[in-house]
């Protein structure tokens, strides 16, 4: 079996593409980037020296050898462009749809392709926002009363969320320790609670590990699982310095690209858990940064609830792996409303055989590959449709 196309798909979407190889027996492998399909389409399939210029005609099954020829064929043709970034970004759609495609050869489930199951299933937290989903629409940013965010529990709770996670975003005040108190209680102590503060260094003047402390101190009141991005994604010593003196679990990774990226982390023991994402960085290295992370002692929670394809991956990642306590999941108040659709696409609607949430858990199935069969050519159409209208 050869590999003779891919294909990209999105539209206007800003933060995800999707991607079938193809090969010359029929069968499809499906993937998905973090980044829009203006940027990956240009770099897997129509800029000369492409992906698929250095994937046609090859084994779909030789993914580790096809990754470094991406990686490496891609740097040599681009000079001095930088470790990471957009272009490993759409490396690892390619590399993730080969891989299912490798798991549809062989005729079993990605888990089994990469080496067995640790654990049958995986605990799915509900990954929320504390704004409301109109203003993130309109790019305004109007944060959730504290009655809409303790409902809101409410509701996830009784869907049998075990665990979930809210976006803060970028600023931090006594307002808002009221509201996570708020929250901690409406969950109860058995739920699991995680907080995303979405990288204050980039957007706060002044901030620094003094000021992440302080609010890691806030965090620690409400019993908060993990403090997600914290510091730049670069300040591997200002994560260290951070979680040398809070309790709470430091947590970052999804603007990491490259495995040796990730070593800086792993080899620093800088961080508590570790977020890589399969979207930005393909399932070969995320498979690598995992391994070395579990021989650290550091644990892995995957970054990216927005698609099933994407959730997927990182359900079948985690099976095989001891260290893996979480994978992110869509919360219901990410479903809602004109921006919640093509979440709702992306996950219920996209995939021949989408994702099916039990009291709080993913279980990865025994179907080829990522169990998901193939896109569904109408739902990309109204995905991109959708996309559009924005």
């Amino acid at each position: 079996m050869r590999i003779t196309g891919i294909r990209v798909r999105g539209g206007r979407l800003r933060h995800l593409s999707f991607v079938e190889v193809t090969t010359d027996e029929g069968l499809i492998g499906i993937g998905s980037a973090g980044s829009p399909s203006q940027v990956i389409a240009p770099i897997a399939v129509d800029a000369p020296g492409s992906l698929l210029d250095l994937v046609r005609g090859e084994d779909p099954r030789d993914t580790e050898a096809l990754w470094r020829r991406m990686f490496q064929g891609w740097q040599a043709s681009r000079g001095r462009g930088g470790e990471g970034g957009l272009a490993v970004n759409a490396m690892a759609a390619v590399d993730m749809a080969l891989w299912d495609l490798k798991g549809k050869i062989a005729n079993e489930p990605l888990y089994r392709t990469l080496g067995g199951a640790v654990q049958p299933r995986v605990m799915a937290y509900a990954s929320a926002t504390a704004f409301t989903a109109d203003s993130v629409t309109a790019g305004r940013w109007v944060q959730k009363s504290t009655e809409a965010l303790v409902e809101e529990c409410a509701t996830y709770r009784r869907r049998g969320f075990k665990a979930v996670k809210f976006g803060w975003a970028n600023y931090f005040s006594p307002a808002d320790a009221e509201k996570m108190a708020a929250i901690r209680e409406a969950l109860g102590p058995g739920v699991r609670l995680m907080f995303d503060f979405g990288c204050p260094a980039y957007w706060t003047p002044g901030w620094n590990v003094a000021a992440a402390v302080r609010a890691a101190r806030i965090l620690e009141k409400v019993d908060a699982y993990f403090f997600e991005e914290p510091m730049s994604p670069q300040d591997v010593e200002g994560h260290a310095a951070l979680a040398a003196v809070v309790d709470v679990n430091i947590s970052t990774g999804e603007s990491l690209s490259t495995l040796s990226e990730f070593r800086r982390y792993i080899e620093r023991r800088a961080v508590d858990i570790l977020q890589p994402d399969a979207a930005q960085i393909g399932v070969t290295q995320f498979h690598a940064v995992a391994r070395s992370c579990e021989q650290a002692g550091i644990l892995v929670v995957p970054h990216s609830p927005w698609s099933a394809v994407v959730v997927a991956a990182h359900l079948h990642l985690l099976s095989g792996i001891g260290n893996g306590p979480l994978v992110e999941y869509p919360a219901p108040s990410l479903l809602e409303g004109s921006g919640g659709r093509i979440t709702r696409l992306a996950h219920e609607s996209i995939v021949e055989r989408p994702l099916e949430l039990r009291d709080g858990y993913l279980q990865p199935t025994d179907r080829p590959g990522l169990g998901l069969g193939n896109y569904v050519p109408e739902a990309l159409d109204e995905i991109e449709a959708v996309a559009a209208e924005r």
